[in-house]
């Protein structure tokens, strides 16, 4: 058998198997269903639920949202990732969303940056603190959606979360900001 055929026959079987895999819900028998809103994950589907709670965006260059958080004057990222299925042509999937936000940090504060990230990243689950160079730190939150998206769960337990937090950390480090 030719070794590209028998390549190809083995990634059609996988992709099949990952297919009936998300096709059939799992069921916790003797659980409550507590039913959320949950829908196909879409930019679109983002957009709508900032509209709603009326932040103003823009789409930049990568097809990512740029906002301005209302009333503090500061700019936050919100990336897509998709994954891309390149055995079934024009398949992809929006699977991961990563709210952002960066500061300008004094390179002269680098050591006191890395201890403050080292010391939030250790006592809080999220967001999460790097040093992308000396003076840029960047603050993120990953949300997956492969499963659905959540319009609510992202609101409040993610977007909401995430600028009260980034609005508590650049008060904290104000000092060392430029």
């Amino acid at each position: 058998m030719d070794i590209s055929l028998l390549r190809l026959s083995k990634i059609v079987f996988l992709t099949c198997a990952l297919l009936s895999v998300n096709a059939h819900a799992v069921t916790l028998h003797g659980e409550k269903l507590n039913y959320q809103a949950v829908y196909e994950p879409s930019k679109t589907a983002v957009m709508k639920v900032l509209d709603e709670m009326g932040v103003d965006y823009t789409v930049d260059a990568d097809g990512d949202l740029l906002y301005t958080f209302k009333d503090k004057g500061w700019k936050g990222y919100i990336i897509f990732s998709y994954t891309t299925n390149q055995y079934i042509q024009g398949k992809s999937q929006l699977w991961n969303l990563q709210v952002r936000t960066q500061f300008a940090t004094k390179v002269t504060r680098y050591e006191e940056l890395v201890e403050y990230a080292n010391d939030w990243n250790a006592n809080q689950k999220v967001p999460k603190i790097s040093m992308k160079n000396r003076s840029k730190m960047v603050l993120s939150v990953n949300y997956p959606v492969q499963f659905g998206f959540n319009p609510k769960e992202f609101q409040v337990n993610v977007f909401n979360v995430f600028n009260r937090t980034a609005q508590t950390i650049g008060t904290e480090i104000n000092a060392m900001r430029r």
